[in-house]
């Protein structure tokens, strides 16, 4: 009995521990799950999840901001590792976990496809914990794959349930996620109805302010100003944080300078910048407070505003907008046109907003275009000047001649006394020490504008050159000033939007070069549209008119007919008026481009840009196309793309400014691997037509029989007396060149040592030759006497009678005969030296040489 009580108790004891080891192995297995993969998971997204809304500026935005490299990295980690816990399927603890983490972790890269699927297979799993944070999760999906009736009625369930379950983030999250998407659609009453509603049942105060700021901004998105101003004055009497308050009593103030009603603004701004509590946004209010300036028309405080902003925030984004507004002020109110290109380059290399950094780009290439032209039409009217006035390019010469000889004479000075100050100097730093001077100079020049410049001067700041003589003829002069002038018309009317610039150079046109065609006929146009847009319709017929009636061939006539209304346009409809065809195409693209069918996106939009050129959807589709194509790094597909956008009809639109300045880098960087390709082909062709003449050379040096002995004394005493040759005048520099080129020709003739017999009579017929070329008036006898004395100078004697000294160099101060017989005959010599300093038809002054 004793043994059967102990059998069943050893039974039960058995079973209950083979049960406590199959419950252990799920529990080991979660535990071992969790901390191996899950927890590594979790950690890595949480800690990544924090930086993108942290980074996120606005909480209502419906786009996701763009993931940096580091981020995407971080999810596909959590993403790897979230699909190994998967693989146990629903034996893990955390496959519910790690589904909802990888929904999320695809929806944050943008994935919405995958994130869909991973969203629905959560949704399959009965009574999970996450059902209705995952259903939000999947409406805010399908919103992004323009799945919207669905997903908005999706938002809608959410909101009720998370009302019912007192799930009062879940609902706030709905509420927030559907106004911002009515944001993202333009839908602005729908969002202000949602907001109003939001608001009516909301008891935080924090996050009712967060609501009524988002009403100003979309009122302002209205243009209801009046609203707007009522909406951020509102978020005051709620209990807002502290970056909600700043922003909403700034947008106040920026809204109350746009109603004109500056004194209030003035008001509100100076009392944001007196508080303390705002001081770590000092740059942005003062941004506004030279803004203020500025529209009150007070240019020196605006100056001094953006200066103060430009020079004290210099690593942030406000230090480029305060020197895109200088530059933009000293474009457009002080007309200075330098200063403006410097502060809109400044920008440019600023941390600004990329679009402010692109408009000015824009404008410094403009301002890059104006300076170039203007230096062009300097030069061509100098040029003019110099054929109608020739005595002015004689004078002008001579002038920059004296000039230039003391700006050389005042840097010899300026190294002199440096080698004396400095006697280690080395040359090369103490030409570096008289570029730093100079340098010196300009800068005291660019601080003193009004200071006159002299000759001296503005050679060593490059901005005058020796004088040129004029190459072409006065009519193609003109025609040349005639198309300079029109461009810069064109340049002030359509960039700089100036039109009294403009008139006056298409004036000057008319005036000065009323024979210059086609210019003539563009000019009498281009005034034309010029009055046209000034709403003066008679100077704009009459100039119309003198273009259709008087130049019936040219292809302006037409226009010109066109713009009279003497030809109708017919057959054009009206795309706006009907809802465009290509709306729907454009959809499917973007579908076809989420589902990373990248291929029939492209293939899509190409067929809206060819069959609907004028559709709204045409210059966006070709942008999507470069955009794709970037994407995929496929980088010359995208750039041929972009330039259709960098037409000079289309540079204008939103979309050509967008891509202006990464084409323009690109287009840089293509043409200069194409200038280092071309260079290395043209070295590379150097290098063997180098090593072609060096075989040439080769083979003709293995075919002589001797080798010919160079008398290196003529180099060596080249060498030695060049110091003394710079110190001579003119004509002894010619003597002593006319002696150096006498030695030469008897070097080339001396062959002492190896003339075999048969070939003495050739060189004695060279000899002769070359005798009777240098001196034709001697005789052929006299020429027989100098080949018996082998054509050597009397000191050659000691050769004959000593051979083996033959190798010997000759004397220094020995001249040889020919040069003798020049000096005895000065007026020979004179003849040579006497040589005209001119040509007959010019009259440019002789420069001496260095």
């Amino acid at each position: 009995m004793l043994n059967i009580r102990a059998k069943k108790l050893f039974a039960s004891a058995t079973l209950f521990f083979l049960s406590m080891i199959f419950i252990s192995c799920g529990v080991w297995r979660n535990f071992t799950t969790y901390f191996n993969t899950y927890f590594n998971a979790k950690t890595l997204f949480d800690s990544t999840e924090e930086v993108i809304l942290k980074n996120r500026k606005d909480v209502f935005a419906f786009k996701e901001e763009k993931l940096q490299s580091q981020q995407i990295q971080d999810l596909t980690k959590v993403i790897e590792k979230c699909s190994k816990i998967l693989q146990f399927e629903n034996e893990s603890g955390y496959f519910d976990d790690a589904l909802f983490i990888t929904g999320k972790a695809f929806f944050y890269q943008e994935e919405y496809s995958k994130a869909q699927r991973k969203f629905l297979e959560l949704a399959a799993i009965p009574e999970s914990e996450y059902a209705l944070e995952n259903k939000l999760w999947l409406a805010k999906t399908n919103l992004h794959l323009r799945n919207f009736d669905e997903g908005v009625a999706q938002i809608d369930e959410v909101k009720t349930e998370a009302l019912a379950a007192e799930e009062e983030e879940l609902y706030k999250e709905a509420c927030i996620s559907k106004i911002g998407f009515y944001v993202y659609r333009e839908e602005y009453v729908n969002a202000v109805n949602e907001a109003n509603v939001f608001i009516s049942s909301l008891e935080d105060e924090e996050v009712a302010a967060l609501v009524w700021f988002q009403l100003g901004k979309i009122y302002v998105l209205q243009e209801d100003e009046e609203k707007a101003l009522e909406a951020f004055s509102s978020v005051l009497k709620y209990s807002p944080s502290f970056e909600v308050e700043f922003e909403s009593r700034l947008e106040y103030a920026k809204l109350l300078k746009d109603l004109n009603r500056l004194d209030e603004s003035q008001e509100a701004l100076f009392e944001l910048r007196d508080q303390g509590k705002f001081n770590n946004q000092m740059d942005r209010i003062l941004i506004e407070v030279g803004n203020l300036h500025y529209a009150k028309d007070e240019d020196e405080e605006a100056v001094r505003v953006f200066r103060e902003v430009d020079s004290t925030y210099k690593q942030s984004e406000t230090a480029g907008i305060a020197s895109m507004m200088l530059g933009e002020i000293y474009e457009t109110r002080i007309r200075d046109y330098d200063s403006s290109f410097k502060y809109y380059n400044k920008t440019v290399n600023s941390i600004a907003p990329r679009e402010i950094k692109i408009e000015a780009g824009t404008r410094a290439r403009n301002f890059d275009k104006y300076f170039q032209l203007r230096k062009n039409i300097a030069a061509q009217n100098l040029q003019l000047t110099y054929i109608t006035d020739p005595d002015r390019f004689l004078r002008d010469s001579i002038d920059f001649d004296i000039a230039y000889t003391q700006f050389l004479e005042e840097n010899r000075k300026r190294q002199e006394e440096l080698q004396k100050s400095q006697p280690n100097l080395t040359e090369q730093q103490a030409l570096q020490s008289i570029q730093q001077q100079q340098q010196q100079l300009k800068n005291v020049i660019v601080q003193n504008p009004n200071e006159e410049l002299t000759l001296v001067q503005l050679i060593a700041q490059g901005k005058v050159t020796k004088p040129v003589r004029p190459k072409m003829s006065e009519d193609s002069v003109k025609t040349q000033i005639a198309q300079l002038y029109y461009n810069m018309g064109g340049m002030f009317f359509s960039e700089f939007e100036v039109p009294d610039s403009s008139e006056y150079y298409y004036w000057d046109i008319l005036d000065n070069f009323p024979s210059k065609k086609p210019y003539y006929v563009q000019t009498l146009y281009a005034l034309g549209t010029l009055y046209e847009t000034e709403n003066d319709t008679t100077l704009a017929d009459s100039l119309f008119g003198v273009v259709y009636n008087d130049f019936p061939n040219d292809p302006l006539s037409k226009e010109a007919a066109r713009k009279l209304g003497l030809i109708k346009d017919e057959g054009t409809t009206n795309l706006a008026a009907a809802k465009d065809p290509a709306e729907k195409i454009y959809i499917k693209a973007e579908e076809l481009y989420y589902n990373k069918d990248y291929k029939g996106a492209i293939d899509t939009l190409k067929t809206i840009y060819l069959k609907y050129p004028r559709s709204t959807f045409s210059l966006k589709s070709v942008y999507f196309i470069g955009m794709i194509y970037e994407e995929q790094m496929k980088y010359d597909s995208a750039a041929f793309f972009y330039r259709v956008l960098t037409t000079k009809e289309n540079s204008q639109t939103p979309y050509g400014k967008a891509i202006a300045a990464k084409f323009n880098e690109y287009k840089i960087e293509t043409d200069r691997i194409e200038k280092e390709k071309k260079d290395k082909e043209a070295e590379e062709e150097k290098l063997q037509r180098q090593r072609l003449e060096q075989a040439r050379k080769d083979s003709l040096q293995a075919a002589s029989p001797e080798k010919i002995l160079t008398d290196q004394n003529v180099v060596t005493d080249s060498a030695a007396n060049k110091e003394i040759r710079r110190r001579q005048t003119y004509l002894e520099r010619l003597k002593a060149e006319q002696s150096d080129s006498t030695r030469k020709k008897i070097i080339e003739v001396e062959r002492p040592q190896s003339i075999k017999p048969d070939t003495t009579k050739k060189l004695i017929q060279k000899t002769v030759l070359l005798d009777s070329v240098k001196k034709p008036e001697e005789k052929i006898d006299s020429t027989k006497k100098l080949i018996q004395k082998s054509i050597l100078p009397d000191t050659t004697k000691q050769f004959e009678e000593k051979p083996d000294s033959t190798r010997k160099l000759i004397p220094k101060s020995e001249l040889p005969d020919s040069v003798k017989r020049l000096e005895e005959k000065p007026d020979s010599a004179n003849k040579l030296i006497q040589k005209p300093a001119l040509p007959d038809t010019a009259k440019e002054p002789v420069e001496k040489p260095d």
